[in-house]
């Protein structure tokens, strides 16, 4: 795991856990991304630490621009961290946690068990998001499908011009990405691939996969 704003390669940090279930690494990248942001927090990255009731009640009947999602769970869960990170790629929500240590305020607002997930509307209307099982990805999903709620729009990346003004260089704009075009450039990566490493996994062809690869090369030589 290598941290935002690292001035060398090697200053990377190596897991090795107890297994290599993919829950687990995910975890352990959370508990990396958490303790990271609370030192030199990167711009892109969410804050993942849980947010008081008083945090939760001033978002009540006020208007505001874009939905705020809760998900209410106890301290070892992990669902609300995950549903922050899904929905960090989508504009007009906000998605906070807040655990289930005040439970006299989980029962005002009608929370009967955790994890929970928990509505405040633009208008500032709010209330618990009913039949979704307690899972990632039913909040995730329904989050991403409320109207409104849509991915944001990536801008061209700018590249900033060089500081020697003389040479009369410009701001250069990254050429968007045209999926319907074949690029030269991906034909090439991909028989490179096939003959330098994929072929090279085989000793020897014999048989139907030597005639598969002759026909193979007949046809690249064809088109």
């Amino acid at each position: 795991y290598f941290k935002a704003f690292t001035k060398q390669f090697t200053t990377g940090e190596n897991y090795q856990g107890a297994d290599r279930e993919l829950q687990t690494v995910r975890q352990m990248m959370i508990d990396f991304l958490q303790n990271h942001s609370q030192e030199v927090r990167p711009p892109a990255c969410p804050p993942l630490d849980p947010v008081g009731s008083s945090d939760i009640t001033s978002l009540f009947d006020k208007n505001s621009h874009h939905y705020t999602a809760v998900v209410f769970e106890s301290n070892s869960s992990y669902v609300g961290r995950e549903v922050i990170l899904d929905l960090i790629q989508y504009e007009n929500i906000v998605v906070r946690r807040a655990l289930n240590s005040d439970k006299a305020f989980l029962e005002k607002l009608g929370v009967p068990s955790v994890p929970s997930c928990y509505l405040v509307q633009p208008n500032g209307s709010h209330g618990l998001i009913n039949n979704l099982k307690p899972l990632r990805s039913f909040f995730s999903s329904y989050l991403k499908s409320l109207p409104g709620v849509r991915k944001k729009l990536l801008l061209p990346l700018q590249l900033p011009a060089q500081e020697n003004k003389e040479e009369g260089t410009e701001i250069k704009v990254w050429k968007e990405f045209d999926k319907t075009k074949l690029y030269m450039a991906d034909l090439e990566s991909g028989l490179h691939f096939l003959l330098r490493v994929e072929l090279a996994t085989h000793k020897t062809l014999e048989g139907a996969e030597l005639k598969t690869f002759k026909d193979f090369v007949t046809i690249s030589a064809k088109v």
